[in-house]
């Protein structure tokens, strides 16, 4: 019950942690874009993907820290832990110089050619660029410093430092641009600034909350060896999960007119955002899951709770998004866009609460140290993908797009809970405990095509929310949590 306690409770900071940021970013992007026009605010955007998404080249190691101190951790075994953590942050600043020291030169090349900047816009950028290469090796070590809060479960310290930097990167280059200078190194520096000060709040952090101290040697040889035979499967994994993710849209655009991007794309990062729930509860759960014992009473018990718990908290917000499809795209972008991307809104649902319900064995799967089986099923899945999703769009345009990504989310989702089942949970499969949720799911999944307008929406939305929540309620919810649930809602049904 106290673990249960503290996975919500870091949920509910992963998700808080995640949804700030983006509630800031909401507001302040229309002031920046007027401030420095759509060119200079283009790059601006590449500078923070470019900064999110860096920690892909870490080999891996950021997420095999996670694992290995919170496996030791959960074992006693402090002082291996710290050994973990020592050699997962040299090593990930190490890969954060070399990037650095590979795009600084590189960066007129970058800017001129790669990238296609403007020529006016030149003398801004390559510095900009360089400003950008130097604070790499800082988001390696935030990297680093983060998983290592998360390995100890300071998921509130974590998401209070996320929270701030998070803010201050949409905010900071808005006051730059509105007192300072829209120039485009002039705001790259400011990113520069939050990194380097988000890298010393984080490690200021680790020494408060988890007792980690800097000091100078070389990584011991062990703790070397444990985490980058963990850490390639998993960087493998890396490149080609969002490979995998962002596939059908890159192929899409070569099958059929630009305009169907954007009816395919649109829907897709709709929902997208609805993953941050998913992604914050796993993030909670790997540290918990790394000291488990495979084939342990506790693994195979937590394989069926992350199941649970993700089908009833997923299962409400995707059913949302299939029924107010329709109306809510024809309310939004038109009724062109309505027409033809409400269907394809509420196939991608469907395979986005496939997904979602990967993620829970993944986790575990990778909680376990074996990360190799989903780099090899990622590997396998590739060809057939492109294969599949080729043939479909050929032959049914932006709704075979569609329909490839969710069968592809289906079978992964299969295929992922047999692979936790037997290689962590070790356990026999009990396929026949899903028919019922499944036939819910599907009779309610179904029920939501049909609106066309807001008040049959409305009306369906409500009719099905009861029925799942009469079913969760009465089948998924054991007694304990009815008990919590009831203590939680009684105060305010009295008022």
């Amino acid at each position: 019950m106290g673990a249960r306690r503290r996975l919500l409770s870091n949920t509910a900071w992963n998700v808080a942690g995640q949804l700030a940021p983006l509630v800031v970013g909401v507001l302040t992007l229309p002031l920046l874009i007027r401030l420095v026009g759509l060119e200079r605010f283009g790059f601006i955007t590449l500078v923070w993907v470019l900064v999110g998404y860096a920690s892909i080249f870490d080999f891996g190691i950021g997420r095999a820290l996670v694992r290995t101190v919170a496996a030791h951790l959960a074992h006693g075994d402090r002082p291996r832990a710290e050994a973990s953590a020592h050699a997962g942050l040299v090593f990930l600043a190490l890969f954060g110089v070399l990037l650095a020291l590979a795009l600084a030169p590189a960066s007129a090349w970058v800017v001129g050619s790669a990238l296609n900047v403007p020529a006016e816009l030149v003398p801004e950028a390559v510095p900009a660029m360089v400003l950008l290469a130097v604070s790499l090796p800082f988001v390696m070590l935030t990297t680093g410093f983060a998983g290592l809060m998360s390995a100890h479960q300071r998921f509130k310290a974590l998401n209070l430092i996320r929270i701030a930097l998070g803010v201050a990167s949409y905010a900071g280059p808005v006051l730059v641009a509105a007192f300072v200078s829209v120039r485009l190194d002039a705001v790259v520096a400011m990113v520069l600034l939050l990194r380097v000060a988000g890298t010393g709040a984080h490690a200021w952090a680790c020494a408060r909350q988890c007792g980690w101290r800097p000091h100078a040697a070389w990584p011991e040889r062990q703790a070397t060896r444990e985490l980058f035979s963990l850490g390639g499967w998993i960087a493998v994994s890396n490149v080609l999960s969002p490979m995998l993710s962002y596939l059908d849209r890159l192929l899409l655009a070569t099958l059929v007119p630009v305009r169907s991007v954007a009816i395919y794309a649109t829907p897709y990062d709709v929902l997208s955002k609805a993953m941050v729930l998913p992604s914050s509860i796993m993030a909670a759960l790997f540290p918990l899951a790394s000291g488990l014992a495979r084939g342990s009473v506790a693994a195979q018990r937590l394989l069926g709770e992350s199941l649970r718990l993700l089908f009833v908290t997923m299962f409400p917000v995707i059913f949302l998004f299939v029924v107010f499809a329709r109306p809510g795209l024809h309310s939004w972008l038109g009724p062109e866009i309505a027409e033809l991307g409400a269907p394809v809104m509420q196939i991608l649902a469907v395979g986005m609460l496939l997904n979602a319900l990967a993620q829970g064995p993944a986790t575990l799967i990778q909680a376990a140290g074996e990360p190799r089986w989903m780099a090899l099923l990622h590997l396998a899945e590739l060809p057939v993908f492109i294969g599949l999703l080729w043939l479909l769009t050929l032959h049914h345009g932006v709704l075979g797009t569609a329909l490839a990504s969710s069968l592809r989310n289906g079978v992964d989702a299969a295929i992922v809970f047999g692979l936790a089942q037997r290689r962590v949970a070790m356990g026999t499969l009990h396929w026949r405990a899903a028919l019922l949720p499944a036939g819910v799911a599907g009779l309610l999944l179904s029920a939501a095509l049909w609106p066309t307008g807001w008040a049959q929406a409305a009306a369906v939305a409500l009719a099905g929310l009861v029925i799942f929540a009469g079913y969760a309620w009465a089948g998924l919810l054991r007694p304990d949590e009815r008990h919590r649930l009831l203590a939680v809602l009684r105060p305010g049904l009295r008022s």
